[in-house]
């Protein structure tokens, strides 16, 4: 999925609690740019590097949640994977079909998308892996949702099966989370403010967009979204709740602009029995 860049991470999704942001609605289609495409390449070796040493080969069936515009999706059913994505969002729903068809007009590349919450999701049959990326489990409001999804994507897996996700680490909230950022385009203006309040491992970005539509009309608004930060104890310890094994984390930085070493995210891997 494609993403503009935030500091060296990606721009917060929606509040899952909440109305839909108009940044993931009536904004999707500038959810893609050109530097997104690193960030996927990086996820998507990591992620085809863990189903070789796991022996998943394609055709095995996958779930990408919260898949925004279907970028990774995309990628992965390329690699011969039969891929579903999934995400709250109407607006980015409609641009991975869109993308899908324009990539693969005759429809040969086994793929598809539907709306659907991380948290509340069912599928008609199990599936051998899930994949959760580009932080999206930090825009889970608090632990209790956090423990809920890990029981959702356990209950979907089949026997064996893997979930491999990311999330953001303090460092990089405590670094890249606190400041403003503009980012500019042939018909719009988009400048961030973003804050991390340590004490309660929250942060916030305010959205304020200013935009021409179609009919050359400036359309200018504002919004503030959130993200949780989750500590890697608690992860650890609920996914183990959630009937989990071979739990393991590392440090993981998919963006080729900051140092190798930076500890951008914690890539996180696990089974289910």
């Amino acid at each position: 999925m494609g993403i503009l860049s935030h500091r060296g991470t990606s721009l917060p999704r929606p509040s899952l609690t909440g109305v839909y942001s108009f940044m993931y609605e009536q904004l999707a289609h500038l959810y893609d740019w050109p530097g997104s495409l690193e960030f996927t390449e990086n996820i998507l070796a990591r992620d085809l590097a863990v189903f070789k040493a796991e022996g998943i080969a394609p055709p095995a069936s996958i779930v990408d949640l919260a898949c925004g515009t279907g970028t990774l999706a995309l990628a992965l059913a390329q690699s011969g994977y039969k891929t579903t994505g999934l995400d709250i969002s109407t607006g980015m729903i409609t641009q991975a079909k869109r993308k899908q068809v324009e990539r693969d007009p005759e429809f040969k590349i086994p793929a598809c998308f539907a709306e659907g919450d991380m948290r509340y999701f069912l599928l008609d049959d199990p599936v051998e892996v899930i994949v959760c990326h580009y932080d999206s489990l930090n825009h889970l409001s608090n632990e209790t949702e956090l423990r809920g999804t890990f029981i959702q994507v356990a209950q979907a897996l089949k026997p064996g099966g893997l979930f491999l996700f990311d999330l953001n680490t303090l460092e990089n909230y405590q670094t890249y989370w606190n400041g403003r950022d503009t980012y500019e385009g042939p018909n719009y203006r988009l400048r961030t403010t973003s804050t991390f309040e340590e004490a309660q491992s929250k942060a916030s970005v305010q959205f304020m967009v200013d935009e021409y539509n179609d009919e050359g009309e400036l359309l200018s608004r504002s919004e503030t979204v959130y993200e949780q930060y989750f500590n890697e104890t608690a992860v650890e310890k609920y996914l183990m709740a959630a009937g989990f094994v071979d739990v393991r984390y590392e440090a993981f930085n998919p963006v080729n602009d900051l140092p190798e070493d930076f500890p951008l995210k914690t890539f996180w891997q696990c089974k289910r029995p």
